[in-house]
């Protein structure tokens, strides 16, 4: 007898469980993930040739379309940097050659941004770093960062060529005695804001590293091409210069001295009115602490990356072919939405649901960013019209949603909470718990789209196995078992070779013969006797409701709950919205868990105040082993909250959230409104070295820096300009640490410098008043003691 005799066999496919369909045709679905460390440009670029490859030996009526690619995203949004960092250098260079206002000496900070830059890459590659979006963002900084050392250098030659009247060869010398110390001493306040922040732990530490290792290595470049190579291109290139008397230069420079005088006038009522001055501090470091308080937070900001996913569930029980029919419905739908251009429908599949029939799960790739323009085809409005569609289809449930901010953290966008149940409550009890929290979380005006996947009342079948009446005939147990997996599922046999392929022999049932109930019961199993017992002699059937899937976090039975906050809120917002009403909500032997982003993100919760505070810590440290003082540092040191409050009230006007690139940026203030404060500190300092008195030296020194301070402030917030506005891949990242960087750089620059001189007369004075009351007392004691001895 052969198998064809009693059986029909055929090659077919392995798994009948899902089923595709891409913009309404039938389809395979093939995901390929990347290998942990592997880079997914070279991967991807990989993958396509591969397929090419196999493209032309496929039958001419099969074709094959790449319809998500990740990595599109990540090539868009390095265009996107590579063309803010070309706009960055041209605004750079215009703001060089408007203060300078001469050629040649536009010529001499020019320099260091290729040698920085290259230097930097070459460091990068040697450390084994990607030129990835962080690395980038950084370079984008460090453009503003490295002509700064540079532009003071030759600024100051100007100055003394035309003051001084002196040759570029001994104006670049006097110079370099002048300006060495502020340029070392900027430079070192940099690396010690920066290494520290560095050694941070966790995914947070690993951006902060990226980003610190690239500051720090362009500035340090930058330094020692400022130190020996511009004065020695000041020296060759520069001429005698002579300011332009009419014209636009002429009208430029009339401003910048009103500009400059004005400046002067403030810094002086703020040290005659010192009451008016200490009120401005105080002001300062109040509104700094209200801001930090109630700016809303969040780990990163919400990407348009070009796709999203859906997730549908049918009624328990419900076909797989009526689930790829919902799926073919819901695709079209989505299609037709402006701004989508394919969608890929899978049913009996979800990320979220696992495998089961009544599941479906869509991917929407959108057209590229430059073919959607404007806030209506951002993924965040597309995803809410979807939403409206999907509300329509009464036959499953379906929510849109987009993906995870870091591919791998987490299935979705938004927060990942996780119900417990924490003493082993049955599924339907937490089942029951859930549905009150999502009702309660989609009530709260913070939270939207608050939705859980966890289900106990799919129907299920339950046979009773009699294990005592199985022994007494003779039947293992795990025969019974076995035998109707080999009827109902499929049993393994072995394999068999075909075209140099290697397949599986499975045996099952006849369709026919298990599509009943009581198919089951009219099994036969083996007893060891060689007898054939009835299974309806050994086992009882009942329908009872279960679980689709069970899961457990942290040991514990858990349902997962996926969400995001209203807009106008921020992902940290939308937490405590969650924990509120959890505590509310959840009656006693319940409690919750956040995971993969969510939970990196409580993790890093307040993080941010303590980030500042090493900053500055660090700073302040440096800078009292550089000056042998602890009074001058604080006059440095106390400059800082201008710009943090800047940073924070942009962040505030334009309801962006206190993100991991918020804090990189607010880091970054730290160094960049300590070297202002430095260069003006500086020449004060050697002011009143020069015998002017306390407010005559913080006037000069304010007056004699004024104009590189604006040349480098705004050389960096001009470049900073492209990140404020940026559009298509990445500018949620790009804007949120441009807008800090810009907003408080732009407050400290204009509102700010007026403290700088007023710091250093009230902490000058405060140490000079003390080493005379030290020096009175040492007198004292002396005198004193020469009068015990006689």
């Amino acid at each position: 007898m052969r198998l064809k005799d009693i059986a029909r066999v055929e090659l077919a496919a392995k798994d009948y469980s899902t089923e595709s369909v891409l913009n309404g045709n039938p389809a395979t679905t093939l995901a390929v993930y990347r290998a942990t460390g592997a880079n997914a440009l070279e991967t991807m670029q990989n993958v396509r040739a591969e397929l090419e490859r196999l493209w032309r030996s496929m039958p001419e009526d099969m074709a094959y379309e790449i319809i998500l690619d990740t990595t599109r995203y990540v090539s868009s949004a390095v265009h996107e940097i590579q063309w803010t960092l070309g706009l960055t250098f041209l605004l750079v260079l215009l703001v060089n050659y408007v203060f300078l206002q001469d050629w040649r000496a536009t010529l001499v900070p020019t320099a260091t941004i290729p040698v920085s830059l290259i230097g930097t890459f070459a460091v990068l590659l040697a450390l084994g770093y990607n030129a990835n979006t962080i690395s980038l963002f950084a370079l984008i900084m460090a453009i503003g960062l490295v002509v700064d050392d540079a532009f003071v250098v030759v600024e100051n030659v100007f100055r003394l060529m035309a003051e001084a009247n002196l040759s570029p060869e001994d104006a670049a010398l006097k110079s370099m005695e002048q300006v060495t110390g502020p340029v070392i001493g900027t430079t070192l306040v940099l690396l010690a804001i920066f290494i520290p922040v560095g050694f941070m732990p966790g995914i947070t530490g690993q951006l902060y590293k990226q980003f610190a290792v690239t500051i720090c290595t362009s500035v340090l470049i930058s330094t020692l091409c400022a130190l020996p190579l511009s004065p020695a291109m000041c020296a060759t290139l520069l001429r005698p210069h002579r300011p332009p008397q009419r014209g636009p230069f002429a009208w430029f420079n009339g401003l910048l001295a009103t500009a400059r005088r004005g400046y002067v006038a403030g810094s002086g009522l703020l040290i005659r009115k010192g009451f008016l001055g200490a009120l401005l501090v105080v002001g300062v470091l109040l509104s700094n602490v209200f801001l930090f308080q109630r700016s809303p937070t969040s780990f990163l900001p919400e990407e348009d990356q070009g796709y999203f996913f859906v997730n549908t569930q049918l009624p328990e029980g419900t076909s797989l072919g009526r689930t790829y029919n919902v799926m073919k419905h819901i695709t079209a739908e989505i299609r037709s939405v402006a701004g989508v251009k394919d969608v890929i429908g899978v049913s009996g599949f979800s990320l979220l649901s696992g495998r089961a029939a009544n599941v479906g799960f869509g991917i929407a790739i959108m057209r590229p960013w430059n073919e959607r323009p404007g806030a209506r085809l951002h993924v965040d409005a597309i995803v809410k019209q979807v939403q409206g569609r999907l509300a329509a289809i009464a036959e499953a449930n379906s929510f849109a949603f987009a993906p995870p901010a870091i591919i791998g953290l987490g299935t979705t966008g938004g927060f990942d909470f996780r119900l417990l149940a924490k003493e082993g409550q049955s599924p339907q009890e937490l089942y029951g718990v859930a549905l009150s929290l999502m009702m309660a979380a989609n009530q709260d005006p913070v939270l939207s789209r608050v939705f859980t996947t966890y289900t106990a009342n799919t129907p299920q079948i339950f046979l009773d196995v009699d294990r005592t009446r199985a022994e007494s005939v003779k039947v293992p147990i795990g025969r019974v078992f076995s035998t109707m997996q080999a009827h109902l599922g499929s049993a393994y046999v072995n394999d068999f070779n075909l075209q140099d392929r290697t397949y599986q022999v499975k045996v099952q049932a006849k369709a026919a013969y298990r599509d009943d109930l009581s198919d089951i019961l009219r099994l036969y199993v083996r007893s060891d006797a060689g007898t054939l017992v009835s299974l309806s002699s050994l086992a009882t059937l009942s329908i009872t409701l279960g679980p689709q899937l069970i899961k457990r976090y942290n040991q514990f039975p858990s349902a997962d709950f996926s969400g995001q906050a209203v807009p106008g809120y921020a992902s940290g917002q939308a937490m405590d919205a969650m924990e509120r009403l959890a505590s509310k909500v959840l009656p006693p032997r319940y409690g919750f868990e956040w995971s993969s982003v969510s939970f990196q993100e409580k993790q890093a919760a307040g993080q941010v105040v303590w980030l500042f505070f090493l900053a500055v810590l660090f700073g302040y440290l440096f800078l009292v082993g550089q000056y042998e003082s602890w009074n001058i540092p604080l006059a440095i040191i106390f400059y800082v909250p201008v710009a943090s409050l800047g940073a924070m009230f942009g962040l505030a006007v334009l309801r962006m959230p206190l993100s991991i690139y918020a804090q990189i940026g607010l880091v970054l203030l730290v160094g960049l409104s300590v070297k202002n404060a430095i260069l003006i500190v500086e020449f004060a300092r050697e002011s009143r070295e020069h015998g002017l008195s306390v407010s005559e030296a913080a006037l000069a020194g304010a007056g004699i820096r004024f104009r590189p301070v604006l040349m480098t402030a705004f050389t960096f917030i001009l470049g900073m300009a492209p990140m404020v506005i940026a559009t298509g891949a990445g500018a949620g990242s790009r804007r949120a640490i441009g807008t800090t960087v810009f907003s408080g750089m732009l407050v400290g620059t204009v509102m700010g410098i007026f403290l700088i001189p007023y710091l250093f007369y009230v902490f000058q004075m405060a140490r000079e008043r003390g080493q005379a009351w030290r020096e009175k007392l040492r007198g004292a004691q002396g005198h004193g003691g020469r009068r015990e001895r006689a």
